[in-house]
């Protein structure tokens, strides 16, 4: 053969001219087809299976337009690599089961209660049962003439002589309280709430008891000034009376403190409609002591009517104060429908209980009611609407809380 270019013999094998350099064509097998004998464009696919599993099957495929055996691919030819992959899951069957199948079994567990934690409202609370329990036995008031007045009774007054159900009402709610207050260091909301209420309904109790205190102090002050007799009276607010006051603020400050714990924390509200009716109950019961009684009217409840007597504004503001906690505790705690507000409403009645019991059955000495009695009333029995309101109060209240506990039993997963 020869070089297309020199014109120089070379060898068959040869790549490359010897003399000039130039590039030899290397002929092609006779089983290949000419170029001038194809019709269309020539393609060659070149299939490779690579591998071949359950999982996926990939397949490359080249593909070289305008190639012919007797020239090198152009520049311009294109090469197309497809790897499709197709990944194929085992059917599911009863013998291969699906990898995971549990969703049925999913449940949404609650918040675990985190463990046992002193909280502030519990150290406040002994510390209010302690300065109860002093208030007890210590004296509350002492007045002292330097001669006998009739009207004024001389000498110290302890909390059982301004009421003999006092002593034990404010026992009830520190106990009520500092319950709460245990409870709350278990993580219990509602006994959050069972403090906070039981602290106002202490304050309400606090407010009662130096009002009715103020009450002797200013009779006696009273009859000092319309005396026709000469005589100098010394009043002494003694270490009770101040003991009194303090079990009051500790029970604010109990409430406030509890309410950090005012939210859910993921536990189903309480019954709306049960809620909404105990709410109206509580507000009867807090009427029931504004009732007049007789010619009385309602203005009564804050003024004196007695000419000779100038009742003092302690006294007025003492027996409202603690119709309005009552009210405050029964009414926004059962309104907030959470077991928060179910303990407040609970505790917020905790004392007036014992007050309507005590004073209903006519339990001591000198028993004293809800706001200490009706205006005009001549006793401390509680009126009609009092005791309405506040058996209404227990059995919605009960109700209220039986209902809570069986929508909780329901919403734990099994």
């Amino acid at each position: 053969m020869r070089c297309s270019r020199c014109e120089a013999e070379v060898s068959e094998h040869q790549k490359f001219c010897q003399d000039c350099g130039e590039a030899l064509l290397v002929p092609a097998p006779d089983e290949v087809t000419e170029p001038d004998e194809v019709t269309e464009p020539v393609g060659v696919t070149a299939t490779t299976e690579l591998a071949e599993t359950s999982a996926a099957t990939e397949r490359i495929e080249v593909v070289a337009d305008d190639w012919t055996p007797a020239s090198p691919p152009p520049a311009h030819a294109e090469v197309t690599t497809t790897i499709p992959t197709e990944v194929f899951a085992p059917p599911v069957t009863a013998e291969m089961p699906a990898l995971f199948d549990g969703h049925a079994d999913i449940a949404e567990y609650p918040t675990p209660r985190k463990p046992f934690q002193v909280r502030v409202i519990f150290l406040l609370a002994l510390f209010g049962a302690v300065a109860m329990m002093m208030s007890i036995v210590a004296d509350v008031i002492d007045l002292r003439t330097t001669r006998p007045a009739a009207g004024i009774t001389a000498g110290p007054q302890t909390l059982e002589q301004l009421g003999s159900n006092l002593g034990l009402a404010g026992f009830v709610g520190t106990a009520v309280m500092v319950l709460g207050g245990l409870l709350a260091c278990f993580g219990l909301r509602w006994g959050a709430g069972l403090a906070g209420g039981a602290g106002l309904a202490l304050a309400g109790w606090a407010g009662l008891s130096i009002g009715l205190a103020e009450l002797p102090i200013a009779i006696a002050e009273s009859i000092t000034r319309t005396s026709s007799v000469e005589f100098t009276l010394r009043i002494t607010r003694d270490l009770g009376w101040w003991l009194i006051l303090g079990v009051g603020v500790v029970g604010l400050v109990v409430f406030f403190a509890s309410l950090r714990s005012v939210r859910s924390g993921g536990k189903p509200a309480l019954n709306p409609l049960v809620a909404a009716v105990a709410a109206v109950a509580v507000v009867v019961l807090a009427c029931g002591p504004l009732v007049p009684v007789g010619n009385a009217a309602f203005a009564d409840n804050f003024r004196s009517i007695d000419p000779t007597r100038d009742l003092p504004a302690a006294f007025f503001a003492g027996r409202l104060g603690q119709v309005g906690l009552i009210l405050l505790a029964g009414v926004v705690g059962m309104l907030i429908v959470r077991s928060y507000g179910l303990g407040m409403a609970v505790g917020g009645v905790s004392v007036s209980s014992w007050l309507w019991i005590s004073s209903l059955a006519e339990i001591g000495s000198n028993p004293v009611g809800i706001g200490y009695q009706n205006p005009g009333a001549t006793s401390t029995v509680p009126h009609a609407v009092t005791s309405v309101g506040m058996v209404a109060a227990l059995a919605l209240l009960l109700i209220s809380g039986a209902l809570a506990t069986y929508r909780l039993n329901r919403s734990r997963p099994n």
